[in-house]
C-alpha cells in the first residue's frame, strides 16, 4: 500500500466520520417515509395503548410478541420511540437509521480489534453500511430487531476481545451484559457462544478462560430460557416432511449466501418460489475457489467468520423452511453478513494493493446506488404493496392490502380483483370475504355481499363482526327477515357488539315491513277481522296507537260479537285517554 493510502486509512476520526456520513446521506430520506402495511401498523398504531403506558414494560418480558417471539428489547425500543414521537413514522425511521450507524461503527471497531488492517476494516465496514441486502432491516421498522441484535452482539464480542487481551473483569462483565441484551433481543443469539469460543481459540487463551466464560454463558442461557419458557409456548418444528424441510433449509442458505455476495433479485417478501438459488450457487463457487486457490491468511479467524454467519442464519432459515409462508426476509442477513465479511477479509491475496482498494470502492459505489434507488419502494404504503405484488406474486397478503387500500379510497370496483386473487390463494381467511363483502355492499350487489359475509361466518363461527356485517347488508337491501335473524343472534350472544342506534332503526324498519306485509293481505281479504287485529298489534309495537285503534275498531265492526276484540278495543281506548 502506498504511503498516501496508509496515511488516509490511519486517521481514525476521518474513518468514523465517513462511516457515519455516507450511510446517513444514503438513508436520510427514509426518515420521511410512511409506515409499511406489513407489521409496522400493527406493532405501533394498533399497539398504541400498550406503548403509551410505561407500566406495560413488564408485559414485554412475560408475553410473546405476536404470540410467537420473545423479544423484550425490541418492544421497549418501540415504546421509547412512542413516548418521543407518538405514532409519527419519523421517529421510528430515525431510530432505525441511528441504530444502523452504531452497528457500522461497531463493525469497524470489531475488525480493528481482530487485528484486520485499517484499510480492510474501513472498506468492509463501509461495504456493510451500504449493502443492498441490509436495506430491509433499516427501512422496514420491524427489521430494527436484527440491527439491535447486531449492536449487542458486536458490543459483546468487542468486550470479550478486550477481556482476552487485558483480562480486566470490567470487560468480562460488559461482555456478559451485552450478551444477555442480545438474548433478550432475538432468539438466535443463543448460538453466539460458538463464535465466542472461536475468538478465545484465536487469541490462544488457557482452559481456565474457557471455563470462566462457559459458566457465565450457561448462566445467562438458563436465565433466558426460563424467562422465555414462561412467556412463549411455541418452538421450532421439524415441519410436516423432515426431508423436504432439510431441502428447503439448504436452498434458503443458498439464497442468503447469494444475496450477501451478489445482491440481486431482491424482494420485500422473498421465498423459494419468487427467488432463485442461482446467485447462491455462483457466490458459493466463488468463495470455494478463493478458499482453495489463494487460500487463507488466518484460518482460525476465517472460520470464526463462517461460524458467525451460519450460526446466526441457521435458525431464521429453518424457521422459513418449515413455515407455512416460507419467507426468507432479507433483514435476517444483517448480523450474519459480518461473519462472511470476516471470512473474506482473510482470503490470501493482496488486499492492500491500489487495484483491490479501487475495486472495492467501485463495488461500494454500485451497492450505494442500488440501495438508494431501491429505498424508494418503502416510501409509501402504495409503493411497498405494489412492490410486494411484483416481487412476491404468489403471496396473498399484498393483494389483500392493495384491496384494503382501494376500499379505503372508496374505489370499490377496483378492489374486487385484488380480493379475488387473495381469496384464490387463501380461501379460508374470513377477513378477505368480509372486506370483499363490504365492497359488494357499496356496489349494490346484494347476493354477492351476503354470500361473502356468510362465508366469513363459516370460517370464524363466533365472530360478532361478521354477523353484524351480514345484518347491515341485509338491512340495506331490505331483506329484513334475515337482518332480524342476525340481529337477534347478536342481541342474545354479543349485545355489546351492537352499535348505538341500530336496534331502534332496525326494529322500526322491521315493524314497517310487517305492517306492509299484513296490509297487502288485508287488500286481498278486507273482511278478515283477524288481519286487522294482527296489524294493530304491530302498529302498537311501532308506537302508532291511533292507527292501531282504527284497526281494532274495524275488526269489532266486522265481528261485533267477538269479546276478545271488544276487550282489545276497550283497553286501547283507555290507554289513549
Amino acid at each position: 500500500m502506498t504511503n498516501q493510502f496508509a496515511t488516509f486509512f490511519e486517521n481514525k476520526i476521518r474513518m468514523y466520520a465517513i462511516l457515519i456520513l455516507i450511510p446517513l446521506c444514503l438513508y436520510a430520506k427514509s426518515w420521511f417515509y410512511e409506515f409499511s402495511p406489513m407489521d409496522d401498523q400493527w406493532m405501533v398504531i394498533k399497539n398504541a395503548d400498550v406503548l403509551s403506558d410505561w407500566k406495560n414494560i413488564d408485559a414485554f418480558f412475560t408475553r410473546p410478541l405476536m404470540g410467537l417471539y420473545y423479544r423484550p428489547f425490541f418492544s421497549i425500543s418501540l415504546m421509547l420511540d412512542y413516548h418521543i414521537g407518538k405514532t409519527s413514522p419519523f421517529i421510528y425511521h430515525f431510530s432505525n437509521l441511528i441504530f444502523h450507524l452504531i452497528s457500522v461503527v461497531l463493525v469497524y471497531k470489531l475488525f480493528l480489534n481482530l487485528k484486520i488492517s485499517n484499510a480492510i476494516s474501513f472498506l468492509f465496514a463501509l461495504l456493510f453500511a451500504v449493502h443492498p441486502a441490509l436495506l430491509h432491516a433499516i427501512a422496514w421498522i420491524p427489521g430494527r430487531n436484527d440491527i439491535l441484535l447486531t449492536v449487542f452482539a458486536l458490543s459483546s464480542s468487542i468486550y470479550l476481545i478486550k477481556f482476552l487481551e487485558k483480562e480486566q473483569k470490567t470487560y468480562l462483565w460488559l461482555h456478559f451484559f451485552f450478551f444477555f441484551c442480545a438474548m433478550l433481543t432475538k432468539e438466535n443469539a443463543f448460538a453466539l457462544p460458538v463464535f465466542f469460543i472461536m475468538l478465545i481459540y484465536h487469541f490462544n487463551k488457557s482452559k481456565k478462560t474457557y471455563i470462566t466464560l462457559l459458566i457465565g454463558w450457561i448462566a445467562i442461557l438458563l436465565i433466558w430460557f426460563m424467562l422465555r419458557n414462561y412467556a412463549v409456548k411455541s418452538s421450532l418444528t421439524l415441519g410436516p416432511d423432515i426431508f423436504e424441510s432439510i431441502k428447503r433449509f439448504f436452498m434458503g442458505l443458498l439464497l442468503y449466501i447469494g444475496k450477501s455476495i451478489i445482491p440481486l433479485h431482491q424482494s420485500v417478501f422473498p421465498t423459494l418460489k419468487n427467488s432463485t438459488i442461482i446467485f447462491g450457487l455462483i457466490a458459493s463457487g466463488i468463495l470455494i475457489f478463493l478458499l482453495l486457490k489463494p487460500g487463507l491468511k488466518n484460518k482460525t479467524l476465517a472460520f470464526s467468520g463462517l461460524i458467525l454467519f451460519f450460526s446466526m442464519i441457521a435458525v431464521p432459515v429453518w424457521y422459513g423452511a418449515t413455515g407455512s409462508s416460507g419467507e426468507h426476509y432479507e433483514h435476517r442477513i444483517y448480523l450474519p453478513l459480518i461473519g462472511l465479511l470476516i471470512f473474506i477479509s482473510q482470503i490470501n491475496f493482496n488486499q492492500t494493493s491500489p487495484l483491490f482498494i479501487y475495486s472495492t470502492i467501485i463495488v461500494i459505489m454500485v451497492f450505494s446506488f442500488k440501495t438508494f434507488y431501491r429505498l424508494n419502494i418503502y416510501k409509501t404504503e402504495n409503493s411497498f404493496v405494489d412492490s410486494g405484488i411484483k416481487e412476491a406474486p404468489e403471496y396473498y397478503y399484498f393483494y389483500a392490502i392493495k384491496g384494503d387500500k382501494l376500499l379505503s379510497q372508496q374505489n370499490f370496483a377496483a378492489s374486487i380483483p385484488y380480493y379475488n386473487t387473495a381469496i384464490n390463494m387463501q380461501p379460508q381467511r374470513p377477513q378477505l370475504y368480509s372486506s370483499r363483502g363490504y365492497a359488494f355492499v357499496e356496489l349494490n350487489k346484494h347476493k354477492e355481499s351476503v354470500d361473502d359475509f356468510t362465508k366469513a361466518i363459516e370460517f370464524t363461527k363466533n365472530n360478532p363482526d361478521m354477523y353484524l356485517n351480514r345484518c347491515l347488508a341485509n338491512k340495506k337491501f331490505g331483506d329484513l327477515e334475515y337482518a332480524m335473524k342476525d340481529f337477534t343472534y347478536l342481541k342474545k350472544n354479543f349485545p355489546k357488539s351492537i352499535p348505538q342506534g341500530l336496534e331502534e332503526d332496525l326494529v322500526s324498519q322491521w315493524y314497517n315491513y310487517l305492517e306492509g306485509k299484513i296490509s297487502n293481505q288485508i287488500a286481498s281479504d278486507q273482511k278478515n277481522a283477524s288481519l286487522y287485529v294482527n296489524r294493530a298489534k304491530i302498529l302498537m309495537l311501532n308506537k302508532k296507537r291511533t292507527e292501531a285503534f282504527e284497526d281494532i275498531k274495524h275488526a269489532c265492526e266486522l265481528e261485533p260479537n267477538n269479546k276478545t276484540y271488544q276487550s282489545y278495543l276497550e283497553l286501547l281506548n283507555s290507554r289513549m285517554k
